[in-house]
């Protein structure tokens, strides 16, 4: 592995002070440089890997102090000068070294198990129009019978931050889709898989916004332009989804949608409009860590003011209080508008939103409060559940490739395995739906088929439930099918 290699080429310059038969190996000044362009080397080869950036910046900081040692070293004239370094800078050097690789290697990904599970590699289709290009992850193959889960990447880490969420959802029977924007995921995933993070100044926004949104206006108003973005991207996409399977669109089979971030909320807004009614093969969606920024809106503030006939001192007192409120910061609330459920709908939050008062009506306080409200107060058939102990990346990949960013975030405790309960929960959710459509189709008058026609379906596929490791909290209203232990069978 490369990072054994640059924990040795690192260390062994910082013994050569404390042991003797090192004192004459003048090439070891040269393994500092060869580390930190191993290490520069780990970025484009692996992706961004957050817990290799301390050892960049020990590497870094070591070769400007080795660079004297390594120029003497290129005029042929060793330098021993190590040998005047005292033990203190010697034993300082070795503990940030120490602590560099602890960090590299306690939040490296673990990945081996679940590149097990990938029975084909995944498709990549670009698909694009005037002005914006997308690339689509298919996997698994497309088969009438066989149900769909269009899924909507979430912004940070777009495709590629659920592609083994995807995986494990292929292997339980399911064709996954999922896609990535060009200049406005990040990173975007383009045909042969390549990332790119040409995006890296618009992170600090998406994150600005996905944790301030409901607080903040300027970041609930960046929250509404993505989820109306996401709202493009569903009715612009899915209908060429459908496509895929043929001009004559009679062998669609059904479609579960689910979404991340805006992309949950995009759902969430369509289902309340009635953008997917007419469509017989979506039966449900499930929106991920989602925060409904459309259902908040700026609060004024108002100024109490002056009669018109109270003279023009008075008046001019008014213009000027009527300029306060520009100067006030503005606060959010939560809107009497909340999306209502044409088709149910699984709202899936982490398990920080259950720290929080379930009913809270302090502004700003609980970021969740709008799904809650949904969930008591909207018409439809709505539904939240939360695997206790996860953070808001958990339902994605980080906790399995960047270990760090779920470690960073606050929580209970650790999650069991997040990647396989948010797997878990999506795909039973859809089996559900499967059933429930199956047992309606049963008690509704068959239509009887010639002979000779070809309109022939085949019969749809409905996966088994899988059990999930985590403690589940599941709350419905409007689903009677709808329990715990069906939707969390525990181990």
């Amino acid at each position: 592995m490369p990072e054994a290699l640059i924990c040795l080429f690192l260390a062994l310059p910082l013994f050569r002070p404390l042991v003797k038969t090192l004192w004459p190996m003048d090439g070891l000044v040269w393994l500092p440089p060869i580390a930190l362009i191993m290490l520069i080397g780990i970025f484009p080869a692996y992706g961004f890997r957050p817990e290799c950036l301390p050892m960049l910046l020990f590497a870094l900081i070591y070769n400007v102090a080795n660079f004297g040692n390594l120029v003497s070293s290129i005029g042929s004239q060793p330098s021993d000068a190590f040998r005047d370094r005292s033990n203190l800078l010697t034993v300082f050097g070795f503990l940030m070294l120490g602590a560099a690789a602890f960090t590299m290697y306690a939040f490296s990904p673990r990945i081996g198990d679940y590149q097990e599970t990938e029975t084909e590699p995944a498709r990549m289709l670009k698909i694009s129009n005037l002005d914006r290009e997308y690339c689509l992850r298919i996997h698994g193959p497309f088969q009438s019978g066989r149900p769909l889960i269009f899924l909507v990447p979430p912004e940070i880490g777009s495709s590629s931050s659920v592609k083994l969420v995807c995986t494990e959802l292929e292997r339980r029977g399911y064709t996954v889709v999922t896609y990535s924007r060009k200049d406005f995921d990040f990173p975007f995933v383009g045909e042969n898989g390549k990332k790119r993070f040409s995006l890296m100044g618009r992170l600090p926004g998406y994150m600005y916004t996905f944790f301030r949104g409901t607080k903040r206006v300027s970041a609930n108003n960046r929250g509404k332009a993505m989820e109306a973005e996401r709202q493009s991207d569903i009715e612009y996409l899915l209908p060429r989804i459908y496509d895929l399977f043929g001009e004559s669109h009679t062998d669609l089979p059904p479609v579960l949608l689910a979404g991340y971030g805006a992309g949950g909320s995009a759902l969430a807004y369509l289902n309340a409009n009635g953008e997917f009614a007419s469509d017989t093969n979506v039966l449900g969606i499930i929106a991920i860590e989602n925060r409904l920024w459309s259902s908040y809106e700026t609060e004024s503030s108002r100024i109490p003011g002056f009669s018109s006939r109270s003279g023009v001192t008075y008046r001019r007192l008014q213009e000027l209080l009527d300029r306060i409120p520009d100067l006030i910061p503005k606060t959010l609330r939560r809107s009497e508008s909340l999306p209502s459920a044409n088709l149910p709908i699984l709202y899936l939050v982490s398990g920080n939103a259950l720290r929080y008062p379930l009913l809270d009506y302090g502004k700003g306080r609980n970021p969740y409060q709008a799904i809650f409200d949904t969930q008591r107060l909207a018409s439809g058939p709505i539904a939240i559940a939360a695997i206790e102990g996860t953070a808001a990346l958990d339902y994605q990949d980080f906790p399995i490739t960047h270990p760090v960013y779920s470690f960073s975030l606050p929580r209970l405790r650790d999650p069991v395995n997040p990647v396989s309960d948010t797997a878990s929960i999506i795909g039973n959710f859809a089996s559900l739906l499967l059933e429930q459509a199956a047992q309606a189709a049963q008690t509704e008058p068959a239509e009887l088929a010639e002979p000779e026609s070809d309109d022939f379906r085949q019969p749809v596929m409905i996966p088994p439930l899988s059990p999930i490791n985590g403690s589940l909290y599941v709350e419905s209203r409007g689903m009677t099918w709808l329990r715990e232990k069906e939707l969390g069978m525990r181990n």
